[in-house]
């Protein structure tokens, strides 16, 4: 005779393929229009990585966690099924609305649904990081796409313009267009199309850097700072790829060097930025050395300098 816990644990795990079998079904054409912008909108070019990075988020708090959550009985997790029913439903209305974004983000609450049902609170309360990462792997609404786009490309451009000159190039700003002066004295074209804007740069480094504040144990403030820091040096990294382009345009002389240039500077891009993280993360290791004591540790020690003190 099987053991009661063995068939539970199968029962669970087909429960499991089953939801995750419908759902698949459900949201077959969301997944297809979100591939879509992955494959061709490079501001999303990371999307296809985001539900890998995502499930090594959950296996590495499930492997340094204390708290081991077991299966769930399903059948009996009713609230966690009446969640799940309201998220469909308004998927069903953002379609009838024809809402696309609103209804491919019904899938983040969707999968949290599944993870409380099956997995309970423990397992929710482990793997709400990784399922908010999830989030990553949507384009932006258009209205907000819009507004980001164009301070980003003005910004890239003044600020090119600036290094540009700095650096001793004569150059001219017309609009989102940089006219420079080449070494044959021979004026050149560099446009700061909406494709260089940086917002591209700005949506992958972010999902890398909040990738990587969730799996690196940091403190919390060294966790905010870095994400918040991921704007200036995203906008940073742009504008120095727009430099080096516009250098190599001033002394490298061809149209075959030129669209060389355009390509490795932008290969370039993501090193350059998450080399600026590394060296951020040293500077605050250096303003702030880690110390060696815990928090609970600093609670028992602290009062008791005090009290020597008096």
């Amino acid at each position: 005779m099987k053991p009661a816990h063995s068939q539970q644990s199968r029962s669970w795990l087909w429960a499991l393929a089953a939801t995750l079998f419908v759902l698949g079904f459900v949201y077959a054409p969301n997944f297809r229009d979100l591939s879509w912008y992955w494959f061709s909108d490079p501001n999303y070019s990371h999307g296809p990585l985001v539900v890998p990075i995502a499930a090594i988020i959950v296996w590495r708090r499930l492997s340094t966690s204390r708290e081991k959550p077991t299966p769930n009985a399903s059948a009996t997790n009713y609230w966690g099924w009446a969640c799940l029913a309201v998220v469909l439903a308004l998927r069903v209305i953002a379609y009838e609305r024809d809402m696309q974004w609103s209804e491919n983000a019904t899938i983040v609450p969707a999968i949290a649904c599944l993870t409380w049902i099956f997995g309970g609170w423990p397992l929710l309360r482990l793997a709400w990081p990784a399922i908010a990462f999830v989030l990553f792997m949507f384009p932006l609404p258009p209205s907000i796409n819009n507004l980001i786009s164009l301070p980003l490309q003005d910004i890239a451009t003044v600020g090119s313009c600036f290094l540009l000159q700095l650096s001793g190039i004569w150059v001219v700003q017309q609009g989102n267009t940089i006219q420079l002066m080449t070494n044959a004295h021979e004026m050149e074209r560099l446009e700061v199309a909406a494709a260089c804007n940086g917002l591209s740069m700005l949506m992958t480094l972010a999902a890398t850097v909040t990738a990587t504040i969730i799996v690196i144990p940091l403190p919390t403030w060294k966790r905010i700072t870095i994400l918040v820091s991921a704007v200036p040096i995203a906008l940073v990294s742009n504008i120095l790829r727009i430099v080096a382009t516009g250098w190599c345009y001033c002394y490298i002389p061809g149209p075959a060097a030129k669209d060389w240039a355009h390509d490795i500077a932008g290969w370039l891009m993501m090193p350059l930025a998450l080399l600026l993280i590394g060296l951020e993360l040293r500077i605050l290791s250096w303003l702030v050395p880690k110390e060696n004591t815990s928090e609970d540790e600093q609670r028992v020690i602290v009062p008791a300098l005090i009290e020597r003190k008096k």
